[in-house]
């Protein structure tokens, strides 16, 4: 054997071939995974010695690194095989039309996640700046909000069935852009004093795919206040609120948004999360 620069190779008619070991360190995986392959007929090397080592050419790098990336995108090995073993033009066409639509939709999921990181960091931005059991107010630009089936009822065993139905069709059809679900009271039941009575629940999203039905809060002046603790103990907020805005000689118009700030995902004690309700006042 001579040494040529970092690899070791073969003398004279395997000059240019690589043994297993410096073949997967050029590929960046390891001599195991060339055996496993070698062993299944999907990646064979271009040459056995006679002192049993596996050698492989150069031609064949391009050929493997196909296998790895079609391994990492989720295809068996058994299905990058039969294309192996019958490749021509026209089914590697095939083949990278439906890789490059896969890829699409990895990147469309790292999208989302994206997405709601970008979200749960606003979050929690809100929920470090915000003075809680103080009303204030604030202009706030429309929102889009997706709602769930009409509630008005108090009753936690009418709610609850429609909650987890709305969930679960956020998730199913990829709505959740990392807002937790809020909840919204008629004006008539805030008026009425019954803060229990949810008209519906909602989810926002920013970047609604065509054809999603929404409901767009109205732009305006709101009031508002941050609740620290339980979300569902929220009574004395919605009154303190409403007193606020009497006081300031105005007036609440449709519906209030609850809505997450800081929950299980920021804070692990309950005592600690933060929700604010808002209003439209005029």
């Amino acid at each position: 054997m001579i040494v040529k620069g970092e690899f070791f190779v073969a003398e004279k008619e395997n000059a240019s071939r690589l043994r297993a070991a410096d073949f997967a360190r050029i590929c960046g995986t390891n001599k195991r995974t060339l055996h496993h392959y070698d062993q299944i007929g999907l990646f064979a090397p271009a040459l056995r010695g006679e002192n049993g080592y596996r050698y492989y050419s150069q031609e064949q790098y391009d050929v493997f690194m196909v296998i790895a990336a079609l391994k990492e995108l989720g295809m068996p090995l058994l299905d990058i095989k039969a294309y192996l073993d019958r490749r021509d033009p026209e089914r590697l066409s095939a083949l990278l039309d439906q890789q490059e639509a896969e890829v699409e939709r990895e990147l469309a999921q790292l999208r989302r996640i994206q997405t709601i990181i970008r979200t749960k960091r606003k979050l929690l931005e809100r929920g470090r700046r915000a003075v809680c059991g103080q009303v204030f107010f604030e202009d706030c630009p429309p929102a889009l909000l997706i709602l769930s089936e009409p509630i008005h009822s108090a009753d936690p065993a009418v709610a609850a069935p429609i909650l987890y139905e709305h969930l679960a069709r956020c998730h199913r059809e990829g709505w959740n852009e990392g807002y937790p679900f809020g909840a919204m009271i008629s004006g008539k039941s805030l008026a009425a004093g019954r803060f229990d009575e949810y008209a519906c629940y909602f989810t926002q999203v920013e970047h609604p795919a065509a054809g999603v039905p929404l409901f767009e809060k109205p732009a305006g002046r709101y009031a508002a206040i941050c609740l620290q603790g339980d979300y569902h103990r929220a009574r004395e907020a919605y009154r303190q609120l409403l007193d606020e805005i009497s006081a300031r000689g105005l007036r609440p118009v449709g519906c209030s948004y609850k809505e997450g700030l800081w929950d299980e995902i920021a804070q692990r004690d309950p005592a600690q999360y933060r929700t604010k309700i808002s209003v439209a006042v005029e």
